[in-house]
């Protein structure tokens, strides 16, 4: 884990620790270059030139992405640390989260509309060559910012054990 005001490439300054998971870390951080906040994440791999490689190869692929759902990525790195990549910030709660604020399921007309926009994004990631696969779609993974817009977040990057990534699927 980073601590607080951990400076990664002379550049980003770590705020906070948004969540960890099985495959990462994600830390709120300001891009002290641009004076903006950003989400970095740090994941967790095996630091060998295959897994080097393949966190390269899916960086870059993710960082051509441009869907209205879905955080920008525009950085990645690695340090000591661990491998870093970049992402716009999505602020707002996550949809595990609103649900317990409530404590009460959100109206069917919303979910509906939740999924079927959602379906939208899977459809934009699928048409992606190769196509990318983001195989842990929970509320968790759903962010929700103040102005109604819908994120999909998380795409556990970093196993790489074989030069893919888990989230890219290939016919090669």
């Amino acid at each position: 884990m980073l601590s607080l005001n951990t400076i990664l490439q002379n550049r980003y300054r770590i705020v906070r620790e948004l969540g960890k998971g099985g495959m990462g870390t994600v830390y709120e951080a300001i891009d002290q270059r641009l004076n903006c906040v950003v989400a970095l994440k740090q994941t967790k791999a095996a630091r060998d030139d295959a897994a080097s490689n393949a966190f390269e190869r899916e960086a870059a692929l993710l960082a051509n992405l441009r869907h209205q759902a879905l955080p920008k990525v525009t950085d990645y790195f690695s340090e000591d640390e661990g491998d870093f990549l970049v992402m716009e910030f999505i602020p707002g709660y996550d949809l595990a989260e609103l649900l317990e604020l409530r404590g009460s399921p959100f109206h069917q007309s919303q979910v509906l509309y939740w999924a079927d926009y959602l379906l939208g994004v899977l459809e934009y990631l699928h048409g992606q060559e190769p196509p990318i696969l983001h195989r842990d779609i929970k509320p968790s993974n759903l962010k929700l910012t103040k102005t109604g817009e819908l994120y999909l977040l998380d795409f556990g990057l970093a196993k790489g054990s074989v030069g893919q990534m888990p989230t890219i699927a290939s016919n090669q």
